[in-house]
C-alpha cells in the first residue's frame, strides 16, 4: 500500500476488500494511517462510489469479531451511540444505559433527533417500554434536568447530600426521584467527588463499592455509570475491559465496542488504571483472550499512544 493515498483510493481498496479476496491486514493498515476524520470521509466516498454504507457492508460481509469491531471505526460518535442504543433497546441491556449516561444534554438531543428520525419512533417511548420503573424515569430525567458544571461545590451542600444517601439504601437512591435527581443528575462532576468523600468519612464506606454490594441489575448500573461517567471514566472503561476478558470466555463484542470508542480518548489512561488495579497488562490479557487478525486490530487499538 503506497504511503499516500487519497480518500477515494482507500474507498477502492476497502471496496476490494469487502467483496472479493479479504486482506485484513490491509485492513487494519488502513485504520492505522488515518485517524476518525479521515475514516468518515472513507466512508462518505465509499457511500457516494458504491451506493452503499460502508458500515452495512463490513457488517453483512466479513462476519465475524474482526469484521464487527473494523465496523465500528467508521461511524461517527452520534452513529455508534444510536447504533448501540437500538441494538440494547432491543434487548432492555446495558448498553442504552451506558450510552444515555455518559453525553451532556446537548448531546442528548442530538441522539433523540436522530434516532426518532433514523426509526420513525420516540426514543424516550422506547427507553420507558424496555425499562421500567424508576430506572427507565430517571434515564428520562436526564434529559429534563441540566447538569451543573464549572461551579466551585458547596461544601456544605455536598455533605448534607452524603447524609442523605448514608440514611437511605442504594435502591432508595434511584427510587426517590428527588434524591437520584439532585444529587445523581444535577451535581457537578467536582461535587459529586466531595459527596463521595463525605459518605466516606460518615459511613466509612466507598460509595462505588456500596453500590456494588447492595445493588444489582440495571439499577446498579445506572448508579455506577452515572458516578464513573462523571468523575473517573477511565476506571470504568479498565473495569469493563476486564470482565469482558475475565473467566474462561470472552465477550468480544464488549472488547470491541470499548476499544473502539477510547482508543483515541483515553486508552493511555486505561492501560495505566487496568495495569495498577488488575496487576495484569492489557496486552498480555488480549493476547491471552483473542486470535488471528482480530488480535492485531485489538492489539492495535489498545496501545495507541494518545
Amino acid at each position: 500500500m503506497s504511503s499516500s493515498l487519497s480518500m477515494s483510493e482507500y474507498s477502492e481498496i476497502l471496496y476490494q476488500n469487502i467483496n472479493n479476496k479479504i486482506n485484513e491486514d490491509q485492513l487494519i493498515e488502513i485504520i492505522k494511517r488515518n485517524d476518525l476524520k479521515n475514516r468518515l470521509l472513507i466512508s462518505q466516498y465509499y457511500k457516494a462510489t458504491y451506493g452503499s454504507s460502508l458500515f452495512d457492508e463490513i457488517i453483512s460481509k466479513i462476519k465475524n469479531d474482526f469484521g464487527y469491531c473494523l465496523s465500528l471505526l467508521f461511524l461517527s460518535p452520534l452513529e455508534f451511540c444510536i447504533y448501540h442504543i437500538k441494538k440494547g433497546i432491543e434487548k432492555s441491556n446495558e448498553i442504552v444505559i451506558e450510552q444515555i449516561t455518559s453525553k451532556t444534554n446537548e448531546e442528548l438531543k442530538l441522539i433523540e433527533d436522530a434516532y426518532n428520525k433514523l426509526t420513525k419512533k420516540d426514543l424516550k417511548n422506547d427507553i420507558i417500554k424496555a425499562y421500567k420503573g424508576p430506572v427507565g424515569k430517571n434515564l428520562i430525567n436526564l434529559w429534563n434536568i441540566k447538569r451543573k458544571f464549572n461551579i466551585k461545590p458547596d461544601k456544605k451542600e455536598c455533605e448534607k447530600y452524603a447524609d442523605i444517601l448514608s440514611k437511605n439504601n442504594p435502591e432508595v437512591w434511584v427510587e426517590n426521584e428527588n434524591i437520584f435527581k439532585d444529587i445523581f443528575i444535577q451535581s457537578s462532576p467536582d461535587e459529586l467527588i466531595l459527596i463521595a468523600r463525605y459518605y466516606l468519612k460518615i459511613t466509612g464506606r466507598n460509595l462505588i463499592d456500596e453500590i456494588e454490594n447492595k445493588t444489582e441489575g440495571n439499577i446498579q448500573i445506572l448508579l455506577k455509570e452515572i458516578l464513573y461517567n462523571n468523575i473517573i471514566p477511565s476506571e470504568l472503561f479498565a473495569e469493563k475491559l476486564y470482565l469482558s476478558m475475565k473467566g474462561a470466555g470472552t465477550d468480544e463484542d464488549s472488547l470491541s465496542k470499548i476499544l473502539t470508542s477510547r482508543f483515541e480518548l483515553d486508552i493511555s489512561d486505561i492501560r495505566d488504571i487496568y495495569k495498577n488495579k488488575y496487576n495484569s497488562n492489557l496486552k498480555d490479557d488480549i493476547i491471552s483472550d483473542t486470535s488471528g487478525s482480530y488480535q492485531k486490530l485489538c492489539l492495535y487499538l489498545s496501545e495507541k499512544q494518545i
